[in-house]
C-alpha cells in the first residue's frame, strides 16, 4: 500500500471512529444526567428519544463497516447473491424511512413515497436494500435543506423489468467532478454544512447495488 492510499485509509479510519464515538459519548451523559436528576421530568422523554437517535446511528454505521469488510473491493470473500429472499416494495423503502422520521421532524424534512400502495419485488437480502436506502436518507437528514420533502417514486420497467427507484430532495450540492459514491469522500459543500459523516455511506450503497443486486445507482 502506497504512502497516499495509508493516509486515506487512516483518515476514513479515524473518521469513522470519531463518528462511533461522538454519539455514544452522548448517550452516556445523558444517562448520567437523568441518574443525577440534572435532567428534569419534563424533558426527560425528549432526551431519551434523543439517546436514542444516537444509539441507532452508531448501529447503522457498524453495520456499514461490516457489510465493507464483507463486500469492499479488495475483500477475498465473494458476494453471494440470496435469489431465495425477496425484497418487497415500497416496503423496503418504508421500513427504511420509518428509522429517520424523528431526526426528519426534527429538522423539518418529511420522507414520502409518492406510490406507496404499489407492490413491487426484486430478488435479493431485504436487509441490504434497506441499508442502502438508511444510507441514502441518512445523508438527506444531514445535508437536506429544512424544511424540505423528499420524494420517493419506484416502478418497473416494462421493457427490461428492471426496478426503478428514484429519490428527490434539496440538499448541499456537489460539484460534478466529485465522486460521491467513492470511499472516504464528502462533498466540500457537506462538509461546510456539519462535521458529521463518515464518508462510507454513499459508498457502501455502491458496493451493495453494483456487487449484489448488479443493478446501477448514481446521482445528479
Amino acid at each position: 500500500m502506497n504512502d497516499k492510499a495509508t493516509h486515506h485509509t487512516l483518515a476514513l479510519i479515524s473518521n469513522v471512529t470519531h463518528q462511533a464515538i461522538n454519539p455514544l459519548n452522548g448517550v452516556i451523559g445523558t444517562l448520567d444526567n437523568i441518574i443525577d436528576g440534572t435532567i428534569s421530568s419534563e424533558r426527560r422523554d425528549q432526551r431519551i428519544k434523543s439517546a436514542r437517535s444516537q444509539l441507532e446511528y452508531t448501529v447503522s454505521l457498524i453495520r456499514n463497516l461490516a457489510y465493507f469488510a464483507q463486500y469492499g473491493i479488495n475483500s477475498n470473500v465473494s458476494p453471494k447473491f440470496k435469489e431465495n429472499k425477496i425484497c418487497v416494495i415500497p416496503q423496503v423503502l418504508i421500513e427504511a424511512a420509518q428509522f429517520f422520521q424523528e431526526q426528519g421532524a426534527s429538522h423539518g424534512i418529511r420522507i414520502e413515497v409518492e406510490n406507496r400502495w404499489e407492490q413491487n419485488a426484486v430478488k435479493g437480502d431485504p436487509d441490504l436494500l434497506r441499508q442502502v436506502f438508511m444510507n441514502i436518507f441518512d445523508n438527506f437528514i444531514k445535508y437536506g435543506y429544512e424544511h424540505s420533502l423528499v420524494e420517493i417514486k419506484q416502478w418497473i420497467q416494462k421493457r427490461s423489468k428492471t426496478l426503478i427507484v428514484t429519490i428527490t430532495g434539496q440538499s448541499a450540492v456537489f460539484e460534478p467532478e466529485e465522486d460521491i459514491f467513492g470511499l472516504g469522500i464528502r462533498g466540500r459543500a457537506a462538509k461546510e454544512k456539519t462535521s458529521a459523516g463518515s464518508g462510507l455511506g454513499l459508498h457502501i450503497c455502491k458496493l451493495i447495488v453494483d456487487r449484489l443486486f448488479k443493478g446501477n445507482i448514481s446521482a445528479s
